[in-house]
Parts: structure tokens; sequence; C-alpha cells
């Protein structure tokens, strides 16, 4: 059985394929010192994507998942003059992106998401891509 930090870097792996083989320029951060607040950045047509992959068990989601310091890191990437950051939920062989700011709202209201929350409140990933 795969460990979860396996299973999250190889999510990480091939998400970053995804978006290299749209034309994106990708980095992963795996690689770089722990604890740092999203997983990848992104690039495409001068817009730079912060975003953090997390794999969902069970079809849910814990808000808590999401760290003080990815809530800090993501406010100032738009402070910055950047977009919104973004998280890719991978749940089952689907990837669902949501905005940070959602996910702020969503903590207010309630402590994990289900996968019909996800997609209510994220795109495909496949839609995400065609916006890009």
């Amino acid at each position: 059985m795969a460990t979860n930090k396996k299973v999250g870097n190889d999510f990480e792996a091939e998400f970053c394929d995804i978006l290299s083989a749209n034309g994106l320029w990708v980095h992963n951060m795996a690689q770089n010192k722990a604890g740092q607040p999203a997983d990848v950045i992104a690039v495409k047509d001068k817009t730079a994507y912060l975003i953090d992959c997390k794999v969902c068990e069970n079809e849910r989601f814990s808000l808590s998942r999401v760290e003080e310091n990815q809530h800090f890191a993501m406010g100032l990437w738009k402070q910055c003059g950047n977009g919104e950051g973004w998280f890719a939920l991978k749940v089952n062989d689907e990837i669902i992106m949501i905005p940070h700011f959602n996910m702020v709202a969503l903590s207010y209201a309630q402590s994990s998401l289900n996968l019909q929350d996800m997609r209510e409140n994220g795109v495909p990933l496949g839609r995400w891509l065609k916006k890009c």
C-alpha cells in the first residue's frame, strides 16, 4: 500500500504533466524545502498560478488540511498582483480546481467538503485549462 506522501507526490507529478501537456510552464516544488505553501507554480500567457494539490479519500476533503501558511501565502500571492491561489483536488479519477477564496468562505460554514460541494465550488480541470 502506498503512503500518503507517495500518493500526494504521484498526484503532483501527474498534475504537472497534464498542465505541461496543455501549454503551461510548470514548476513542481515537491523537492524544495518542506513546509512550502503550495506544490506547483504554473504560467501561461503572462499569468501565473499558485496551486496546491490534494488527494481526497472517500470523496471527502477536510478543510483543516488547508494550513495557515497556505492561507497566508495565497492571500499575499493575490495582494502582490497575481490571481487567486488554487487547490487541485483529486477525487477518484477526477481533478477539481477550487479557488482559495472559495475554500476560505466554505471554512466558515463547514469542516469538510463532499464530492457535490467540490463540484459546486470548483471547476473541472478541463474547463479550468480552457480558461488559462
